[in-house]
């Protein structure tokens, strides 16, 4: 058995000549084994009502909306026990002939949750009562303490991304630095080999010329040889 008091947002049509005042629903819902049993003070007219809803009727209802009774509750019970309710969700006080309390959950389109059948009573000690006893509980961690740990656990996961995005990088700028260093190795290497290679090309030409320039002198100092001439005469 659970109980809670929270405070709804009641669904209006707002015609030109009303103020645009949100009205509110104060609800308690008290969940027992087989049914939940409900009240309800409208800050409209201050009017209270009282009602409840057997767990067989959620049943056939999460049958019909072909959902599964489980989650069907599940989410019921949290939108009827979320302070300002659940969004997507629509409370309304209907008071005609017959008093009802419903819930729509407007998702594309509008769908009947709850319809619990009501009856006005003359107090609301009950509801006062449950809102007495929720305030003497001990408070539970607030969403904003977990937003706060959420928002640390996740500046540390950050900062501990940053810090192996820059060690990997080290590393790749040390790697990269290797990598250029053995590849300036290897051009100078080459440029002694083009170089030692023109040298020995070029000491070979001369040695050439020089030879070539030998031969010339040599021949140009042999002896000169008798021309022969025939004689026409003979």
């Amino acid at each position: 058995m659970s109980t809670s008091v929270v405070k709804l947002l009641q669904r209006s049509q707002l015609s030109h000549s009303q103020k645009d005042v949100k009205p509110f629903i104060y609800v308690r819902s008290n969940w027992m084994d087989d049914e939940a049993e409900f009240d309800f003070l409208s800050t409209t007219d201050n009017q209270n009502y009282r009602g409840s809803l057997k767990y067989e009727e959620l049943r056939t209802a999460a049958s019909d909306l072909e959902l599964s009774y489980d989650a069907f509750f599940a989410e019921c019970k949290n939108a009827m026990t979320t302070h300002m309710g659940v969004q997507g969700f629509d409370y309304e006080l209907e008071d005609g002939e017959q008093q009802f309390f419903k819930m729509y959950k407007c998702e594309g389109y509008e769908t009947l949750y709850l319809e619990v059948p009501l009856r006005k009573v003359s107090n609301c000690y009950q509801l006062l009562d449950a809102a007495i006893e929720a305030g003497q509980q001990k408070p539970q961690a607030s969403p904003a303490a977990e937003s706060d740990d959420q928002k640390t656990t996740s500046l540390a996961e950050y900062e501990k991304y940053v810090k192996e995005s820059k060690l990997k990088e080290e590393e790749l700028l040390k790697k990269f630095l290797l990598l250029i260093n053995s590849k300036k190795a290897h051009i100078r290497d080459l440029e002694s080999q083009l170089e030692e290679h023109s040298k020995k090309s070029s000491k070979g030409k001369k040695n050439k010329r020089t030879s070539t320039d030998e031969e010339e002198d040599e021949a140009f100092g042999a002896p000169t040889q008798a021309m022969n001439i025939d004689n026409d005469s003979d």
